[in-house]
């Protein structure tokens, strides 16, 4: 394993993944305390793994809503950067899978098989609360979900320019 490779695997990996998918459900979660449908947990990886992206979504207000972020993100930008999102969303889904279970083992989130959705067992953050760049991933997690829950599939699809 090359060094450069260690360190992509040092911040994205299933763990922080698990962290991060629960946040994203939380955020949902709390606006209408209605569970997320799955297919929407793979565009969360892609998005808050990526620096520049994550930073947008920190720097953007709560109450802009994810419109907002979408100009913010694919105005101005070549033709393979809109499509950035859904095509690494394909490549990390074995990550993203991973991640998940990892939470469902962790007892962070739980799936309904009959309706293909997901929910947190529980919204309240542990007492440990990490620092830096986990920190404010962890922040642009829980607001990006708390954006999608005001949306429905083919709406976020649409802003964030994938396919579910």
């Amino acid at each position: 394993m090359r060094f450069s490779d260690r360190d992509v695997m040092y911040v994205q990996n299933p763990a922080i993944g698990a962290a991060l998918l629960w946040r994203f459900i939380c955020g949902y979660y709390s606006n209408e305390s209605r569970p997320i449908p799955f297919p929407l947990l793979f565009v969360v990886l892609p998005i808050v793994f990526r620096q520049d992206l994550c930073t947008v979504i920190k720097g953007t207000q709560k109450a802009s809503g994810l419109s907002k972020v979408s100009e913010k993100l694919f105005s101005g930008r070549q033709n393979d950067s809109i499509h950035y999102v859904n095509t690494t969303a394909i490549q990390m889904r074995g990550l993203t899978l991973e991640a998940f279970n990892i939470a469902v083992e962790a007892n962070l989130v739980s799936l309904s098989a009959e309706t293909a959705t997901v929910f947190p067992p529980t919204t309240t953050a542990r007492k440990y609360t990490p620092k830096g760049d986990c920190k404010d991933m962890m922040a642009a997690t829980e607001k990006l979900g708390a954006w999608c829950s005001e949306l429905t599939l083919l709406e976020i699809a649409k802003w964030l320019k994938v396919r579910f």
